[in-house]
């Protein structure tokens, strides 16, 4: 796999020089500013995750004259190699996803003149600046809405794999229809399944179709590039149900089927962070970005807010006020709903 990425990626890498309008520019030829984005198995095209992430290397393209480019990793063995060979070729090297931890860890301390961007994860390091989202916050105001919409009364999520980040939204999710079955008397029922992959989008259909067939009528996908078959799935189910989008606003996917997009904004972080690397001020160290940093949040819902009712607008309205002043604290952890106290909002 190596040997294959090495001779597909080099020439792409040498050859390509553009400046953000995407013409050549010969005083950029001899030291072109080069940013490589080292993406996870999802992948370019999961309209997610790691499209997120491109945006933002897109949009320093454009702004900011600097070469981007990509490494596509196909299994968890590329990516020491892909990191190493990007850390070879570029200034700036974005590293996408919690499963390239190890690998960072491996690879920045031997590249000490690249800067490395750490997406969803922390990698601590003189040249590493790490990046985590506070998903559970968007997504607490995601399970509000998702248990005051759902007509049967059961809202699922179907989870890419068993990792932090996943779980953080998980929890979010979960503790924002603990609130609504609290508050509002309810009883709405969550149901869960992991795909295991976040490249199967095949499977992801398939565990989606079943958890709809259980009654669920609100489906959360937390599963990249697996979870445009649970989109799939929501689409050509005849029940009347909703799919909720993460990572990018993927509302426009299926109009009118997908009831809400959790926001992370990954594009925001990675174009400041490269910008802050050209400038020669990117700092190494650990964020944590939330709603307070407009770092996440939801979608407008321009294909679906008449659906849903007005109490649950009121309710998100309030609950995010108090999450950006400080006053309503939401744990990334599973076990912590145990002891949530749910506010009154």
């Amino acid at each position: 796999m190596y040997k294959i990425l090495l001779i597909t990626i080099i020439p792409t890498l040498i050859l390509s020089c553009t400046n953000g309008n995407g013409e050549s520019d010969s005083s950029d030829l001899d030291h072109p500013f080069r940013v490589i984005m080292v993406m996870d198995m999802a992948g370019l095209g999961d309209r997610g995750f790691n499209d997120a992430g491109w945006a933002g290397v897109e949009r320093a393209v454009r702004e900011l004259n600097v070469e981007g480019h990509y490494l596509q990793s196909n299994e968890q063995a590329d990516y020491v190699p892909n990191l190493s060979l990007a850390a070879q070729q570029a200034e700036v090297v974005v590293a996408m996803g919690f499963l390239m931890i190890d690998a960072m860890k491996r690879v920045a301390p031997l590249h000490g003149q690249t800067s490395f961007i750490f997406v969803d994860g922390d990698v601590q390091g003189e040249n590493v600046a790490s990046y985590d989202f506070k998903a559970e916050e968007a997504a607490y105001l995601a399970g509000i809405l998702a248990a005051m919409t759902s007509r049967t009364g059961s809202v699922g999520s179907v989870l890419g794999m068993d990792i932090p980040p996943v779980r953080a939204y998980e929890a979010g999710f979960r503790a924002g229809i603990l609130t609504v079955n609290r508050l509002e008397r309810k009883e709405v029922d969550y149901l869960s399944v992991t795909v295991g992959d976040f490249n199967n989008p095949s499977r992801g259909k398939s565990l989606a179709q079943g958890l709809l067939g259980q009654g669920a009528d609100v489906l959360l996908q937390l599963a990249g590039n697996s979870g445009l078959g649970v989109i799939e799935a929501v689409r050509e189910s005849s029940e009347n149900c909703w799919a909720i989008g993460a990572d990018l606003d993927q509302d426009d996917l299926v109009p009118g089927r997908i009831l809400v997009s959790i926001l992370k904004r990954i594009d925001n972080a990675v174009f400041e962070a490269i910008r802050d690397a050209k400038e020669g001020r990117l700092h190494p160290g650990h964020r944590w970005l939330g709603i307070a940093e407009d770092a996440t949040g939801l979608t407008e819902m321009r294909h679906t807010r008449d659906e849903v009712p007005g109490r649950a607008l009121e309710m998100i309205g309030r609950a995010e006020v108090m999450i950006r002043e400080g006053r309503l604290q939401i744990s990334s952890r599973i076990k912590d709903l145990e002891t949530f106290e749910v506010p009154e909002i």
